[in-house]
């Protein structure tokens, strides 16, 4: 085994704790912005304004002109308007809601993933894995923190955003991976910047220079964010660096603290506790269920005396919300 190899596990480590940090950075940048009186739509035309040329430029001298072509338009569409709930319900639930909060919320993406494939994807889901999804669930209300009164209309927002993502990423995984990351990550910046200039002529303020160069990190942010994570996923296992995406439960809960001084109550710490041994109990069923899957390719391959194909899992998390 070669030295590159063999570190390859490590550095996709290393890589997701760096993009979770980054994108957590993200969203509290846009949470300062937001708190600062701009709408969401106008902040995410600016950032897309930035973002946008700058993955064309990237994806022409990757592949040139047939870069930007598909033959599969309407699901290209289907999976942009699906997603456009994940970054809009998300940053409005920044306007009531504590980075910690919003980012426990969610993580309940992950279980309604799950449930969803069945009926989507007409996936199988055993006994155990509904087990998780439940559970994962209650962590999510109890992490809203609902009472008699009505709930906060920003836990909404971020059960929303959850609910769009989860549909997000069905649609994602039906695409396939054939159509490559970028450009499905271009299509929807260009999908979430068009949607911004149009409620320009609805809602619009000046922006500040400060206010510019904030955007102008966001946008850097979640770029670099997003290649670290593609970069992550695609040299090391899934099993392996998907639970350290949970990382971003802590940089939310640190960030909202040095910067707004917010201290996670005793229900969100106690939802996110549910919401990370859930998610982790459905990711080991998940590599147990591949590791079966591969093993019984391998018995028929040899039967069949052919060499079986290595199998790649694709992971959903290489997609974020923002």
């Amino acid at each position: 085994m070669t030295d590159k190899l063999r570190n390859a596990p490590l550095a996709g480590v290393v890589l997701v704790l760096i993009a979770v940090a980054l994108l957590a950075m993200m969203d509290a940048v846009m949470k300062l912005l937001i708190d600062g009186g701009l709408a969401v739509l106008q902040i995410l035309a600016l950032r897309s304004a930035l973002v946008v040329p700058l993955m064309a430029v990237w994806a022409l001298k990757q592949g040139g002109l047939t870069s930007f072509k598909t033959d599969r338009v309407k699901l290209h569409l289907l999976r942009v308007v699906l997603g456009t709930g994940a970054p809009l319900f998300f940053f409005n639930s920044l306007k009531t809601l504590p980075l910690a909060d919003a980012t426990t919320i969610f993580f309940g993406a992950t279980f309604i993933m799950t449930a969803l494939s069945v009926v989507v994807l007409k996936e199988k889901v055993g006994p155990h894995r509904w087990a998780a999804v439940v559970l994962g669930f209650v962590g999510v209300v109890v992490a809203m923190r609902p009472s008699g009164e009505a709930l906060d209309i920003g836990s909404l927002y971020a059960l929303g955003s959850s609910v769009s993502y989860a549909l997000f990423i069905l649609a994602t995984r039906k695409l396939g991976s054939s159509e490559g990351a970028l450009k499905q990550v271009l299509y929807f910046h260009v999908w979430i910047g068009a949607l911004g200039a149009v409620s320009l002529f609805f809602e619009y303020r000046p922006f500040s220079a400060e206010e510019v160069a904030f955007v102008a990190m966001a946008g850097a942010l979640v770029v670099v964010g997003h290649l670290c994570l593609t970069r992550a996923f695609s040299i090391a296992s899934v099993g392996l660096v998907a639970p350290f995406e949970y990382s971003a439960l802590v940089w939310a809960a640190l960030l909202g603290y040095l910067v707004w001084g917010d201290v996670p109550g005793l229900q969100v710490v106690f939802g996110a506790g549910v919401i990370v041994a859930s998610g982790l109990y459905l990711m080991y069923r998940e590599m147990r269920a591949a590791r079966r899957d591969r093993s019984e390719i391998r018995a028929e391959a040899a039967l069949a005396g052919v060499e079986a194909a290595p199998l790649a899992l694709v992971s959903p998390s290489a997609v974020e919300k923002n």
